[in-house]
């Protein structure tokens, strides 16, 4: 019998020049084997961090024998043709100097947000810039890559995913790493079980310096633990919490040993949240906050309480600027291509390996069109739950209806979202003003006016839809 041999996919990234997400996608296709001799397009409008990364992406080709076909352009429109699937990973406007005034002037009118990326006032302006450009990609790969799978990585997830969704003919999945602080949540409890040793003071707050304390207790959790969780991005919850060769349930030892005999000081407003509705959040406090009404009251003062801690803007920089200098080292000699062997896949050759090869490959997260995947959440909505990757594409697994006091929630956040979108996309003001007023942090009318006044003012050259 003749054997057939499948094309190898055509990878297209746009955004190709973040040295932080740029070593771990780039490294995960290539030192995946089944993914040898992909055609990989590298695109970003930022010429010298493109070529930084598209040597880095020869060289690990070189290093690795991947076989792949590597060009690069700062048009992506020249990349698009024919592509099989998309990867987007891209920011409008300096991504700290904008998130940071995402932050900024909300407290101006006397919101403080605890993170403003993907939840409260900062994520409307967050969603309203990127959004133009993540719906000008998808219309362009309507017209040159009908087919291809649009794999969005960009904040804030639920509302980026969904715009593509409702407003393009495309196939999309957003794709996040978020569930890995749930991985290193259930860890940091049950470390002892598994002989893991754990930093005295243990949290999973996101700053840089917290980085190398965390990694090595999300790596642990997961070899050691299997996580099933639901609900939104960044936002989800654990169904089940099964040690991974076993199959014994953690989850009655994790309830026992947190709520009586754990540090206090260990994600108190996830241990409250669990005691009060049931299940396990798996973001960790400092995304988990976003999306809460009751963590922003300047009497009380409960980022105190449970030291929610803001994210450090000059830390990301200097996590871009140590990222961009070790792609150079790799690529001078200075350092070892091998240092990229291990890093954390983000989900990408999973995708295209199973897609193209149909390998049934098990995804832990995946952010997805409901249509009834979680039953008690809108349909149109995306929500994140696990999946599978095969030729017949990228499927989530149905789950239980979330328990009603977490499902209302998610549904609050998820109408709220829909309407910022809608805002976003179509420049409505009238719109903006009123999701803003969904806003579970804002408490003030003239106070929401202000903000988006100032918002549009102080961001008007990323939002063309809201100046024509």
């Amino acid at each position: 019998m003749e054997r057939t041999t499948i094309k190898p996919p055509k990878v297209v990234y746009i955004g190709a020049g973040s040295a932080v997400f740029g070593l771990k996608a780039l490294s995960a296709i290539m030192r995946t084997e089944a993914l040898h001799g992909v055609d990989l397009q590298l695109v970003d409008i930022h010429e010298p961090n493109l070529e930084i990364m598209t040597s880095l992406a020869n060289h690990i080709n070189r290093e690795w024998g991947a076989g792949c076909t590597i060009n690069a352009t700062t048009q992506r429109r020249e990349a698009l043709p024919d592509a099989d699937f998309v990867i987007v990973s891209v920011q409008v406007g300096p991504r700290e100097t904008v998130w940071e005034q995402d932050w900024k002037i909300p407290l101006k009118h006397g919101v403080r947000q605890p993170y403003a990326e993907n939840s409260g006032p900062g994520a409307f302006a967050h969603t309203a810039r990127n959004l133009p450009l993540l719906i000008d990609i998808a219309r362009d790969m309507e017209e040159l890559c009908p087919d291809a799978w649009y794999m969005n990585f960009v904040n804030p997830m639920i509302r980026l995913t969904q715009a593509v969704s409702r407003y393009t003919n495309l196939k999309v999945v957003g794709l996040c790493h978020q569930l890995m602080w749930g991985y290193a949540l259930a860890m940091g409890i049950l470390a002892d079980r598994y002989g893991i040793d754990v930093p005295p003071g243990f949290n999973l707050h996101t700053n840089y310096h917290n980085k190398p304390f965390l990694e090595p207790v999300m790596q642990a959790g997961y070899k050691y633990l299997d996580i099933k969780a639901c609900g939104i991005n960044h936002f989800s919850w654990a169904y089940e919490i099964r040690d991974r060769s076993t199959g014994e349930d953690l989850y009655p030892l994790i309830r026992q040993r947190w709520f009586n005999a754990y540090r206090h000081d260990f994600e108190p407003l996830s241990c409250e949240l669990f005691q009060i509705f049931g299940l396990m959040p798996t973001p960790g406090d400092s995304h988990l906050c976003e999306f809460l009404q009751w963590v922003h009251d300047p009497v009380t003062r409960p980022w105190e309480k449970y030291n929610l801690t803001l994210q450090s803007f000059d830390g990301n920089r200097k996590r871009r600027a140590d990222r961009l200098q070790q792609a150079q080292d790799i690529v001078a000699g200075k350092r070892s291509v091998e240092e990229l062997r291990h890093l954390r896949s983000e989900g990408i050759p999973e995708i295209i390996e199973g897609v193209t090869y149909n390998r049934d490959i098990y995804m832990h997260q995946l952010n997805l069109p409901n249509n009834g995947l979680i039953p008690n959440l809108p349909a149109d909505a995306i929500v994140e739950v696990p999946g599978m990757t095969s030729a017949m594409g990228i499927r989530g697994l149905n789950m239980d209806p979330l328990p009603e006091g977490i499902a209302e929630m998610c549904r609050r956040e998820l109408a709220y979202s829909s309407l910022v979108v809608d805002a976003a996309y179509h420049g409505n003001k009238e719109l903006a003003l009123q999701a803003l007023l969904l806003d579970p942090m804002m408490n003030d009318i003239d106070r929401a006016r202000a903000i988006l006044d100032d918002f549009l003012l102080e961001f008007a050259e990323y939002l063309p839809q809201f100046t024509g």
